[in-house]
C-alpha cells in the first residue's frame, strides 16, 4: 500500500509537476548566468590531449547557487608564478531548461563533444561577481534519484 493514496511515485504527470516546481524555484531564487560550451579545435588522437579550444557561443540560463555562504576552495594563493584564484562555487541548473534552450543549438556541431548535458571544461560567466568559472564536474544523479527522474544538473 502506498504511503499517500493520492500520489503514485513515478507517474509522468507527477514528474512533470516536480520538474515545473524545480524550474519555478530556480527562476525565483536563482541568478542569471551565461553558459559557454567548449568547442574542440585541435585534439591529439593518440592521448586525447586537447591543444586548442574555443568558446564562441553563449547562452543565458538561470542557476541556483548552492554555496550561499561564499565561494569554496582555497581562495587566492600567491605563488612564484603570480596570484592564483582557486574559488569554487556549485551551480544548480534545470535539466529541462538546458535541454530546451541550450542543447538544440549545439547538438550536431562536430566540434562539440557532448551536447546533451553540461560538459566538463565548459565555462560559466557569473555576472553578479564578474567571474568566470570552468566546469570541473557535473553531478547528474542528485538530488531526486528516488523519483525515477533527474531534474537538475549540479
Amino acid at each position: 500500500m502506498p504511503l499517500n493514496p493520492y500520489f503514485i511515485n513515478g507517474t509522468s504527470s507527477e514528474q512533470r509537476l516536480i520538474q515545473d516546481l524545480v524550474n519555478e524555484q530556480l527562476k525565483m531564487f536563482g541568478q542569471d548566468i551565461i553558459y559557454m560550451p567548449r568547442k574542440f579545435i585541435n585534439e591529439q588522437k593518440i592521448i586525447k590531449e586537447l591543444l586548442v579550444s574555443k568558446f564562441d557561443d553563449s547562452f543565458y540560463i538561470e542557476a541556483y547557487i548552492a554555496t550561499a555562504d561564499g565561494f569554496g576552495g582555497q581562495g587566492d594563493i600567491l605563488s612564484k608564478f603570480g596570484v592564483r584564484s582557486t574559488d569554487e562555487v556549485t551551480f544548480i541548473i534545470s535539466r529541462e531548461r538546458y535541454e530546451d534552450f541550450i542543447a538544440p543549438f549545439i547538438i550536431g556541431q562536430e566540434d562539440v563533444k557532448l551536447a546533451t548535458r553540461p560538459q566538463e571544461g565548459d565555462l560559466i560567466y557569473f555576472p553578479l561577481d564578474n567571474a568566470l568559472f570552468e566546469i570541473k564536474y557535473v553531478e547528474g544523479k542528485r538530488p531526486f534519484y528516488q523519483l525515477n527522474n533527474l531534474y537538475v544538473y549540479e
